[in-house]
């Protein structure tokens, strides 16, 4: 009986494990809309770094506070992304904010 146990003990920890190598980082991306194409914008961080984000049904737009669609985003928008993924590059968008223009002076 401890055998078995201690192998449900084991098997537990291991699945635990495995679920904190899948999780997923969030990123908030501040920049300006460079391209827009299909399922994925192009946007160039306030540290000139370009990354490619992509979009779904779910991900939702707004400008001034109200639902837009997405074709609203127009390339040179300023833009907050919250996204979620293993890189920024390789992320998907969960919330699109149209802004006013960010001006530089970090």
């Amino acid at each position: 009986m401890t055998r078995r146990a201690a192998l449900v003990s084991a098997l537990m920890l291991l699945a635990a494990g495995a679920g904190v190598v899948r999780a997923h980082e969030e990123f908030r991306i501040i920049g300006t809309l460079m391209k827009h194409a299909d399922s994925r914008i192009q946007v160039k961080s306030r540290t000139g770094k370009t990354v490619s984000i992509r979009l779904d049904k779910q991900t939702a737009i707004s400008r001034d506070k109200k639902k837009v669609d997405a074709a609203a985003l127009r390339a040179g928008q300023s833009l907050v992304v919250d996204s979620y993924g293993d890189t920024e590059d390789d992320s998907l968008a969960i919330e699109i904010r149209i802004v006013p223009p960010i001006r530089g002076g970090d």
